[in-house]
């Protein structure tokens, strides 16, 4: 029709938009003709939530165009089922996941993504909208899964094949390539070289750099990285070429240092991309390396009888304040310790564990219910619960639970002074006590753990004389009081009747459970 036909037809239709059984009719031709769409039509229909709900998805886009209110109303619970789903919060957590790809799957699919996507269409001007407001939720609080978010729907149009949105956003390269790197958990060379020459593309001070910085800092692709410089790291030592691994240690490190600078570049609105401290590059990883060296030595020597002597490493005041400062040494050691974990190298965790505790002290009595999330706690909290997963891992654990060792250096002078610091550390701590309990009760093999049955007690104990009252809230304390009643309760049953906590080893921890008995009629013959 011509526009001549249309405004006749439009104009004797929208006398009936307020007719129930005849909105329809007028706002399908609306649908139709979008542009014929005066300022009046659009207000009325933002005005009426019941209008708005039947228009058209076209219609109600240039509704969210035209109404900043009406989009921030609308986009904000779409964001937060996204931001508060217990399995995304967990998913960001880990640091080494076991199956990427079903990771990645499963947040490519939720359903804010989805809902994104419908609400955006292909219009280009309400995707940046809808990045424009993640930009602003992520400054605000600092929660890196904002960047994730991004991410993903940006991804999420590249599997739609929306071209209108990733022929236009200048990033779309760099996350299609990391995300072929995240699928992996690896980054070879090609894909190196496409992210390198997608970097030398963009301008010293491009504002891009702001969206590319959130696009690093996603916890899963940051991880991703890091673990890949740890990689490197390990590599050089192993083949002492330390020197042609230094460029592409330096970039690496620079690629997570950008990521770790996120907030701060979309804050201040300067795009340059951030050297890593020299703290960082001379000396906090030369005493890394120091460590892997060591490991590698005495992995070498450990089956030969010949005498051999490892020199100790020097964990210097420099490196706490690296720890301190930098995103990149927070990575970089709790990458280093959960790979030696996973290789059940206790003699290295002995090495380095306390001075991860060291560092937690410097940073003591942080809320975990700040409005803005601090990154050093929020990588440490990663790393307690990547640290517990591996540990609850059958060899892992089985070696935890019959080994003194083992015990000496994980739970005592690491888990229980962390415990004693930290919330998040006591949570994790508190729930891997349950859960690796557990484990041996259902594979039948308590009767092999006899030691670990009797310290039980001496560490509820523990952890609950010296936990961090002030830090814990009373919903998360009430949910940690059932996990103690529960541990002390079941005792009997984890160890198939041969092990009791006894009453005179939990003097306070009993008092604090017993309410919970009460209230559940939980069986209290432990």
């Amino acid at each position: 029709m011509d526009n001549t036909r249309v405004n006749t037809l439009l104009d004797s239709m929208l006398p009936y938009i307020d007719v129930e059984g005849l909105q329809e009719l007028p706002l399908c031709l609306l649908g139709r003709f979008p542009d014929r769409m005066t300022d009046s039509i659009i207000e009325k229909i933002g005005k009426s939530e019941e209008l708005f709900k039947i228009a058209p998805k076209v219609v109600q886009r240039r509704v969210w165009l035209s109404n900043p209110n009406k989009f921030q109303n609308d986009i904000i619970p779409i964001v937060k089922a996204y931001m508060n789903d217990p399995e995304i919060i967990r998913m960001s957590m880990e640091m080494s996941a076991e199956q990427p790809t079903v990771v990645i799957n499963q947040r490519r699919s939720h359903a804010s993504i989805k809902k994104l996507l419908d609400f955006i269409g292909g219009d280009m001007q309400l995707y940046n909208n809808v990045m424009n407001s993640l930009r602003s939720l992520f400054v605000l609080t600092n929660d890196a899964i904002y960047c994730t978010l991004r991410y993903d729907v940006l991804m999420a149009c590249h599997e739609a094949n929306i071209r209108a949105i990733t022929a236009t956003d200048p990033s779309h390269e760099l996350v299609w390539n990391l995300d072929a790197c995240n699928r992996t958990l690896s980054m070879d060379e090609r894909r190196v070289e496409n992210i390198r020459k997608f970097f030398d593309k963009v301008a010293r001070d491009d504002p891009v750099h702001g969206d590319i910085a959130m696009i690093l800092n996603d916890p899963f692709t940051s991880n991703m990285i890091a673990s890949r410089l740890l990689q490197i790291m390990i590599e050089a030592t192993q083949t002492e070429r330390f020197g042609q691994a230094e460029n592409t240690t330096i970039w690496t490190a620079t690629m997570l240092n950008l990521g770790a600078h996120a907030r701060r570049i979309v804050q201040q609105q300067k795009f340059r991309i951030p050297k890593v401290e020299a703290n960082v590059t001379d000396k906090f990883m030369s005493t890394l390396n120091s460590y892997i060296l060591n490991d590698a030595i005495r992995i070498l020597k450990q089956d030969s009888e010949e005498p051999y002597q490892i020199d100790e490493v020097d964990f210097t005041e420099e490196n706490l304040v690296a720890l301190d400062d930098s995103e990149v040494a927070r990575k970089l050691i709790c990458h280093y310790i959960l790979n030696r974990l996973a290789h059940m190298d206790i003699q290295a965790l002995s090495k380095v564990l306390p001075n991860f505790v060291a560092s937690l002290k410097r940073n003591a009595n942080y809320d975990y219910q700040s409005e803005v999330m601090d990154s050093l706690h929020v990588t440490y909290r990663s790393f307690f619960h990547s640290f517990v997963g591996i540990l609850l891992r059958q060899h892992q654990i089985t070696r935890f639970l019959t080994t003194r060792k083992w015990q000496t250096v994980i739970m005592n002078d690491f888990f229980l002074p962390c415990a004693a610091i930290d919330s998040a550390a006591y949570e994790q701590v508190v729930t891997f006590l349950l859960n690796a309990f557990r484990l041996v009760a259902s594979s039948g093999r308590a009767g092999s753990i006899g030691d670990s049955f009797s310290n039980l007690g001496r560490w509820l104990e523990t952890l609950y004389t010296n936990r961090p009252e002030s830090t814990i809230s009373e919903e998360k304390n009430l949910a940690l009081r059932g996990i103690f009643a529960q541990i002390v309760s079941d005792a009997g049953v984890f160890s198939g009747g041969r092990y009791k906590i006894r009453q005179e080893d939990i003097p306070t921890v009993l008092p604090y459970v017993q309410p919970v008995w009460a209230e559940s009629q939980m069986d209290t013959s432990f």
